[in-house]
């Protein structure tokens, strides 16, 4: 196998060490062993994946006809199913995708794959996207690990990488970079050798070998720059500058039987949009839109056009993968929504609306409102029916044997085994904070169709019960409360443990607890998506006003500081899964008294429906703060 630019330069960093007898064993036994192990692949491979291979190749040949007649998207769809494929096949044999005895079909991808770009890029009048991006992969990597002792106002040796027109001035050693050469570029010389009193960065640990080998690649292809300007600093490049890749739209043919706006998308926007949305993008993902979900995530595309099995979404949400999707399990996937996505695959993932831009959640609205009965035509009566008799079934699934009690009014339906009393004080707290969210955030008529179910559990088992489920999931220890509310109101409810009135470094007490769970009820309503900083932030801050003494509240600005020493990148503040659900409390909670302290709760109540209307942190920062993302993470970051 031809060694990338990480193997040479490591070899030419070993002979340095290694006498030629040594060496010359050495070569012997490393040989012996890959002949060994290549002998042992070919004879682990069948018939019918020998045949299969034969045909991925010769797929693979077709591509260049279609790249000729500039059909970009066929072109990538084949590259796309023959990787799929090939991934499959090496799995089953247990052997990486790039093995010799695979045809050498990782390379042909590879390589088709750069051509391909390169005519799409000069038939869009733009340059070519060849290897790692520098603005989205290569910038963070060294602004987290170099730039401390090689920036703008510590240049050791000479260089500083706190800009790209630094790394390409260089330092007193000479030139950084030859690019096109790992082995011979001092970069990768510098970070790769095994001498740890010469390795960079000083005095801290070493790069790993993935993140050595994203360098040699990077640097192989031509040490490309994709940002806007050589002299910007690498911390404010950015994710947005990071290549956005070739989007697939497959449009109808007229003889599907699956419509994605009716029957697909309705679903899709409850089940999945929750955790994959545009400021929750769970491993890298957002399906707030066709287009998005066509883009892909961290994985890579999770949609291959027509291809079942080999689609990453179809997989986990079909079980045929795990973890299986949805993770909590809140809306459990109906056989029916299992039928038709499935034949959605097989007719090809085609898109019959206007825009896929569009969020998902339109066509669940209009879902509903084309519904020939259920919950679109109830009337407010039938709806508070509808919440009540879904608020028992779900109580005595959890708690079978318990005795329950209620109150309930015209916006809230309290439910529990805890006593009557204090039902109706959790009640009033309610009625009292549902005030002040209308007040800041505007708002009228009932909050929730059919109200806001308050569950609240006497003990831990209790709530631990509801979420296995009710949730499809284990709490974890530190999960004392949460919310669920879903784009239809199918449900609507906060489910709290009763944890007493006493603050402890665990919680802020019970009432503190249903401000910060409310509070994601109010601001989640109509299916709109918000990370989670912001909503466990905002009650927070809400329940300090009205507990300005709580010592829990207080213990969450000790507790931000430790949270964001570890964000290399301080836009990654604002990215929802950076931090657990202890950190997101944390952070959320002082980011959000931040921005109210510098803006004021009328700004930052415009800041959170610029949100709920489908805005990005990055586009409501700007449209509402007129500031940017990095310079108001950096200051969050220096007020702690």
């Amino acid at each position: 196998m031809r060694p990338d630019g990480l193997s040479m330069s490591n070899t030419s960093l070993h002979n340095v060490h290694l006498g030629n007898p040594m060496r010359t064993l050495l070569s012997c036994l490393a040989f012996g062993l890959l002949f060994l192990v290549a002998t042992d692949v070919a004879f682990a491979q069948t018939a019918e994946q020998r045949k299969e291979l034969g045909v991925l190749k010769k797929d693979l040949g077709t591509v260049s006809s279609l790249i000729r007649k500039k059909e970009f998207a066929e072109a990538q769809q084949v590259y796309d199913t023959v990787d799929a494929k090939l991934t499959e096949i090496a799995a089953a044999l247990g052997v990486a995708k790039d093995d010799r005895k695979l045809l050498g079909l990782a390379q042909m991808i590879e390589r088709g794959r750069e051509s391909l770009e390169i005519a799409q890029a000069k038939a869009e009048g733009r340059p070519p996207r060849i290897g790692p991006s520098f603005a989205g992969e290569i910038a963070p990597l060294i602004e987290g690990k170099c730039v401390s002792c090689h920036g703008g106002a510590n240049p050791r040796n000479g260089l500083d990488l706190s800009t790209f027109a630094g790394w390409k001035q260089g330092g007193q050693g000479g030139p950084l970079l030859i690019p096109g050469n790992p082995a011979r570029s001092l970069l990768i010389a510098a970070v790769a050798t095994p001498d740890a009193q010469k390795r960079m960065p000083k005095n801290a640990a070493a790069l790993s070998a993935e993140e050595i080998a994203l360098l040699a690649k990077w640097v192989e292809k031509g040490a490309n720059f994709d940002g806007d300007s050589e002299a910007t600093l690498l911390a404010d490049l950015g994710k947005e500058n990071t290549p956005e890749p070739t989007v697939i739209i497959p449009k109808p043919t007229g003889s599907e039987t699956v419509s994605f706006t009716r029957d697909v998308a309705p679903f899709m926007a409850n089940l999945c949009v929750r955790c994959h949305n545009s400021n929750r993008q769970s491993g890298g993902l957002s399906l707030e839109t066709f287009h998005d979900m066509m883009k892909g995530g961290d994985s890579g595309r999770v949609v291959l056009p027509g291809n079942v099995e080999g689609s990453r979404l179809f997989r986990l949400t079909g079980g045929l993968e795990l973890p299986r999707m949805p993770a909590d399990n809140q809306v459990r996937i109906t056989r029916k929504n299992y039928e038709d996505l499935k034949k959605w695959f097989e007719e090809g993932n085609t898109f019959d609306g206007d825009d896929p831009k569009t969020p998902l959640r339109t066509y669940a609205t209009a879902a509903m409102e084309n519904m020939g009965g259920g919950l679109a035509n109830y009337t407010p009566a039938e709806f508070d029916k509808h919440r009540f008799e879904r608020t028992e079934l779900q109580w005595k699934k959890a708690a079978p044997t318990d005795t329950y009690r209620y109150v309930e009014d015209g916006e809230f339906l309290v439910f529990g085994n805890v006593s009557s009393e204090r039902l109706q004080q959790v009640a009033g707290w309610a009625q009292e904070h549902l005030k002040s969210l209308r007040e800041i955030f505007g708002g009228t008529g009932k909050a929730w169709k059919g109200r806001l179910t308050i569950f609240v559990f006497k003990d831990r088992f209790g709530y631990e019960e509801f979420n296995q489920v009710n949730n499809g999931r284990r709490a974890p220890e530190e999960l004392l409360a949460h919310t669920v509310v879903t784009a239809d109101y199918d449900d609507a409810y906060v489910c709290l443990q009763e944890v007493g009135d006493e603050a402890t470094p665990a919680t802020g007490g019970l009432r503190v607890a249903l401000i910060d769970q409310m509070t994601g009820a109010f601001l989640s309503r109509e299916g709109a998506q918000l990370p989670d900083w912001v909503l466990r932030g905002t009650g927070l801050a809400m329940a300090f006003s009205v507990d300005r003494q709580n010592t829990y509240l207080r213990d969450q600005d000790v507790a931000a500081k430790d949270f964001i020493k570890v964000v290399l990148n301080p836009v990654d503040i604002f990215a929802d899964g950076t931090f657990s659900p202890a950190g997101a409390a944390a952070v959320g909670y002082t980011l959000v008294k931040f921005m109210i302290n510098n803006g004021g709760p009328a700004k930052f109540g415009q800041f959170i429906q610029a949100m709920r209307g489908g805005q990005s942190a990055a586009e409501a920062v700007r449209s509402v703060y007129n500031a940017d993302l990095n310079a108001l993470a950096r200051g969050y970051a220096g007020s702690l």
